[in-house]
């Protein structure tokens, strides 16, 4: 087989490969039996070169007065293709057809926006590939009907722009599990110090304990609660309920339309009684004080026992709000035992409190408000909560304990601004006279279907009959 046998033949990469391998008879290794057709955008082409660049970004920091540098790895380099080839007219490898109509494919192919399908003679196919830089054709009358370019292919991915921004509902949780731990740590230095003073200490833990679990059952059974454990039914039963159920963008759980109230109810007395048991496991553990990472496990459980008694969101937090002021009874001592009582007393209730903090916190994240106005209300109730707690820590010297409240503080705020920043603010309405709840909802927010909120905002005594003047979402 001469030389000019090659030319003919070679279409592509692969054919000149064959080609060669005629020259040299037999026994081609595995390199020429992989070869693949070359392609990009559905249309063939021959190859000559083909180069690749990979690898790693990587930023060098050079510092004075030192030999060596820093290479800084910014993630993995788009992998390329610098790709040197040939259109041929009438190919006998890949076909092709007249020249001029393959070169005009693959411009065309170029300047098409979105990335295509490359084929290259040893990756194989490469899917999500754009040309970048053009493409450059060559035409020299010594070759005749032979075309020759050169372009680079780059891999390319979604369309992602990167962002530092950290979700506030994360960021809260993060904040309120801080608080936990740090509380613990200031917990524990306090215990191992006050005692040593005798059994009087411990069993003061254990009251200042059942006093806060007599607490929470009290506000547990409150009637306001049990009668917002239908709250969140489908139908009638839930649909003229306030409170976080119902917020402006309507994003809380509801129940499942085969729930009735029945079953609410019963779920709302197993509630009722995972807080009696979460309660006996607790004083159960502060009878056994000096374990502090076990007893605080039952106060986690217990404040978020009671917290899930509360089906809507708005009670949660009213619950634990009150949870979160609890304040022991004083006891004024000049002994050293007594001190020591005082002073167990007084750690015990902190952490207590800044468990119910914790939860607090929690629970902001999971009410929708209903408006502005809502979101500003809720925050300011909250932070006081939690300002009153700051000063606390502060004043007791626990340091730990005051860094993470003032973090959980800031989060909860920048939760609240963010979710309530886009709602409606509260806006005052006067009609003429009285008109019914659907008639209103048309013609303040032209949506009928918005009726059963604007009822719920009103409270008036019946739907059908809406005073004149009233207050509701703008909006």
């Amino acid at each position: 087989m001469s030389i000019t046998d090659v030319v003919n033949v070679a279409g592509s990469i692969g054919g000149v490969a064959n080609a060669i391998g005629d020259l040299f008879g037999p026994g081609a290794g595995s390199w020429e039996a992989s070869l693949q057709k070359a392609s990009f955008g559905g249309v063939p082409f021959g190859v000559t070169t083909a180069r690749t660049h990979a690898g790693r970004r990587t930023a060098v920091h050079v510092y004075p007065y030192r030999d060596d540098v820093w290479a800084e790895d910014q993630g993995k380099l788009p992998r390329q293709f610098r790709i040197h080839g040939f259109l041929i007219e009438d190919s006998l490898v890949y076909g092709g057809g007249g020249v001029v109509a393959q070169r005009e494919a693959l411009i065309s192919v170029c300047e098409t926006s979105g990335p295509k399908t490359l084929v290259h003679p040893t990756f194989g196919t490469v899917q999500s590939v754009v040309c970048v830089g053009g493409i450059e054709v060559e035409e020299r009358k010594d070759l005749g009907r032979v075309f020759e370019f050169t372009m680079t292919a780059m891999v390319t991915g979604e369309r992602q722009y990167p962002g530092t921004e950290q979700s506030t509902e994360d960021a809260v949780g993060e904040a309120a599990e801080e608080v936990r731990e740090k509380s613990l740590l200031d917990l524990a230095g306090e215990v191992a110090e006050d005692i040593r003073q005798g059994a009087a200490v411990v069993q003061q833990a254990v009251s200042t304990v059942v006093g806060y679990y007599q607490m929470a059952v009290g506000i547990v059974n409150r009637v306001r609660r049990v009668f917002n454990a239908v709250s969140n039914l489908a139908g009638n039963f839930g649909r003229l309920f306030g409170g976080g159920n119902s917020g402006f963008s309507g994003s809380n759980r509801r129940a499942s339309r085969s729930t009735s109230v029945a079953d609410a109810l019963a779920a709302d007395v197993a509630a009722s009684a995972a807080v009696v048991a979460a309660g006996e496991r607790m004083q159960l553990a502060a009878a056994n004080i000096a374990d502090t990472d076990a007893y605080a496990v039952t106060v986690r459980d217990f404040v978020a026992a009671v917290a899930a008694t509360a089906v809507d969101p708005a009670d949660r937090i009213s619950m634990l709000s009150e949870l979160a002021s609890f304040a022991p009874a004083s006891m004024p001592s000049t002994s050293p035992v007594g001190q020591a009582m005082a002073s167990m007393s007084e750690a015990i209730a902190a952490h207590l409190r800044r468990s119910a903090i914790a939860e607090l916190a929690e629970a902001v994240t999971q009410y929708q408000p209903a408006s502005q106005n809502d979101a500003a209300a809720v925050q300011t109730t909250v932070t006081e909560v939690v300002d009153a707690e700051i000063l606390v820590a502060g004043d007791s010297g626990d340091d730990a304990s005051y860094e993470s409240l003032r973090a959980v503080r800031k989060s909860i705020v920048a939760d609240l601004q963010a979710r309530g920043a886009d709602l409606a603010e509260i806006g005052a309405f006067a009609f003429a006279g009285t008109m019914p709840a659907l008639a209103l909802a048309n013609r303040i927010y032209r949506d009928a279907g918005r009726a059963d909120e604007l009822v719920r905002q009103v409270d008036p005594v019946h739907p059908a009959f809406m005073p004149p003047r009233f207050e509701a979402l703008s909006k």
